[in-house]
């Protein structure tokens, strides 16, 4: 008896062992994965339709106040990005001359969607938030883009404060703004409202992760080894 007891306990011992060992494998997998959808801009998901769309928008809004209009032309292009995602950074490098290319020819309306997904990645929270809305104060002033470049350029790491008040008043003089109602609107954050809209509208088109580009209605990865030619393609495809 004193055998078969033993027995039994050994066999329970090795299952409990097999099951902490399952649960601790699934728990990192879990945690890797995790943070790469962290570091691609992870998002709340969110299938509510958002509040009704602010009545102040920054200049150059488009029609539907979804984003920000920098170009006209007949294939329309969404590009969805976070101020303190570390992918947007790189993926607003790589699009940059691709894109010039493909707005010289007239062919396609471009679209920004400055959202605020990562708010919680930074502390005190809300540095998305405050990014956002400086860059819809920089739209206002004709510089939306090149201050955007500048915010990437000067990207804060995760899990710190961003940049402050002044410094994201000084990223405007670094793009060429020079009047004082850039630093005005950046104290005043007026735009808050409308990166609340703009991100819960993404959201609720089922926009989970940043950077997300959409060609014609089409999600296409601009997060591969050459992001240019994926969407360049896309867009020449979306021409035929």
């Amino acid at each position: 008896m004193e055998t078969t007891d033993a027995m039994v306990r050994e066999l329970v011992h090795r299952r409990h062992r097999r099951r902490r060992h399952l649960v601790v494998s699934l728990v990192a997998v879990l945690v890797v994965v995790g943070a790469a959808l962290v570091g691609a801009g992870l998002v709340r998901a969110n299938n509510t339709a958002p509040d009704k769309a602010p009545s102040r928008v920054p200049a150059g809004a488009a029609a539907d106040k979804s984003g920000l209009a920098a170009s006209t032309g007949a294939v329309r292009v969404d590009l969805h990005l976070d101020y303190l995602c570390p992918e947007c950074r790189c993926t607003e490098r790589a699009l940059t001359a691709a894109l010039k290319e493909l707005r010289s020819d007239g062919g396609v309306s471009v679209v920004y969607h400055p959202v605020a997904f990562l708010d919680d990645r930074s502390r005190p929270a809300g540095y998305s938030t405050r990014a956002a809305s400086a860059a819809a104060c920089a739209a206002d002033e004709g510089k939306f883009e090149r201050y955007s470049t500048v915010l990437f350029a000067e990207q804060p790491a995760e899990q710190g404060p961003g940049l402050d008040e002044d410094r994201l008043i000084a990223a405007g003089r670094d793009a060429g703004i020079t009047g004082a109602s850039f630093a005005r609107c950046v104290k005043d954050a007026p735009y808050r409202p409308w990166v609340r809209y703009v991100s819960d509208l993404a959201a609720s088109r089922k926009v989970a992760l940043t950077p997300t580009a959409v060609v014609a209605g089409r999600r296409v990865d601009v997060t591969g080894s050459d992001p240019a030619a994926a969407l360049t393609r896309a867009v020449t495809e979306a021409r035929r």
